[in-house]
């Protein structure tokens, strides 16, 4: 079998995103690999493209 260096080995799959819980409003971080993204207080697991889109309808204040 061939060996190959993989880059992803050390590094931590998910990175905090910018947007906020659909359900409770806490910090989502994103797994961007799997394209989704999980709340940190309730655990909520959404599609990365419906938080984007979600956010991007908001009205501004």
């Amino acid at each position: 079998m061939a060996e190959f260096d993989n880059p992803y080995v050390d590094e931590d799959p998910f990175v905090r995103a910018h947007f906020d819980c659909l359900d409770c409003g806490g910090k989502l971080w994103e797994y961007a690999i799997q394209g989704q993204m999980v709340c940190e207080d309730c655990r909520g697991v959404f599609r990365s493209e419906d938080v984007f889109n979600a956010s991007v309808e908001q009205p501004a204040d």
